[in-house]
């Protein structure tokens, strides 16, 4: 099944507090999960802090049933359900995000909680920007995509300035990307970029060892979009790997290649050939942080339960 947003936990959450009884939030999460039927897989995917996302859906389910006078906190991490989350749960009526909106404290909750307007990124109409954030994600996950989209725009920025390049420079960063990955040694001469004449299509050597016994072969071939990379092009690369008796090489393009030019590279026998096209290599330097710099660090702290219920 597909987890459900933190407002589909909402009426779950509401079902099993009907009853009355006091619960901690690991029995409501306990309870939740096994009342939606929650499979291994969807209890498997986590955040990107770590926190396992069906929990921090619930955790939010709660909090917000809270704010919206549903739930009472009868005492640290303990809930009860409230006279008014009594009278809706009588009804067979789902309770809803719009169930939430109708009560003042909510709506007041809510409006204190907005990012501001300045706040929103490039690009999203703030109509949008509020739906995705108050609606689809908690605070947590409206940070993860908030973040995810900057991430995005970075790479996007990256990719625009590779294509830029000219065809030299282009080469010419190849080998320091490559060498970002884990590709290469400490030894002065680790990069190596061939010379233009009788380098057999080879454009970059990285030594694997500190002695040269192993090595990594590089093409770098940048193109404008639309201009694909071919099989004739990898096999003539696939060639220079035969006579260098390569065993490792990285053919990268600024563009993207053709299904007969993948299909040569997964069909090679005596050595490894990896193709990365200019999508991924944006991906691979905005990762491995060639061409970008750290702008801001942000620090998000969550409440440590188990240190007020030591005391």
């Amino acid at each position: 099944m597909t987890l459900p947003q933190w407002h589909g936990f909402v009426d779950p959450v509401l079902r099993i507090m009907s009853d009355g009884q006091i619960r901690r939030n690991a029995e409501i999460r306990t309870s939740v999960a096994e009342r939606t039927r929650l499979t291994e897989e969807d209890m498997a995917e986590v955040m990107s802090s770590g926190e396992a996302r069906w929990a921090n859906r619930i955790n939010w389910a709660v909090f917000d049933s809270m704010k919206a006078g549903l739930l009472v906190r009868e005492a640290r991490g303990q809930y009860k359900i409230s006279d008014e989350g009594l009278r809706r749960v009588s009804s067979t009526a789902e309770i809803t995000y719009q169930t939430l909106q109708e009560y003042e404290s909510y709506r007041a909750y809510q409006n204190t909680s907005k990012a501001p307007k300045n706040t929103l990124l490039p690009g999203v109409e703030p109509a949008t920007a509020i739906a995705e954030v108050a609606v689809d994600a908690d605070p947590s996950e409206a940070l993860e995509q908030s973040a995810d989209q900057l991430n995005r725009v970075v790479i996007d920025e990256i990719y625009r300035n590779l294509l830029e390049l000219s065809p030299d420079a282009f080469e010419r960063l190849i080998p320091f990307v490559v060498r970002a990955l884990g590709y290469g040694t400490d030894r002065e001469d680790n990069l190596k970029p061939t010379q233009r004449s009788g380098d057999k299509g080879i454009d970059g050597i990285v030594w694997q060892d500190a002695l040269g016994f192993d090595r990594v072969y590089l093409q770098a071939k940048r193109y404008s979009e639309g201009n694909n990379v071919g099989a004739p092009e990898v096999q003539a690369f696939s060639g220079a790997l035969g006579q260098f008796r390569a065993t490792k090489g990285i053919f990268i393009t600024t563009s993207t290649f053709t299904t007969g030019a993948r299909a040569v590279a997964r069909d090679t026998a005596h050595y490894t050939l990896i193709l990365i096209d200019g999508q991924r290599l944006a991906s691979l330097m905005f990762e491995y942080g060639v061409g970008v710099q750290v702008d801001r660090t942000v620090v998000v702290k969550k409440l440590d339960q188990d240190f007020f219920d030591s005391f």
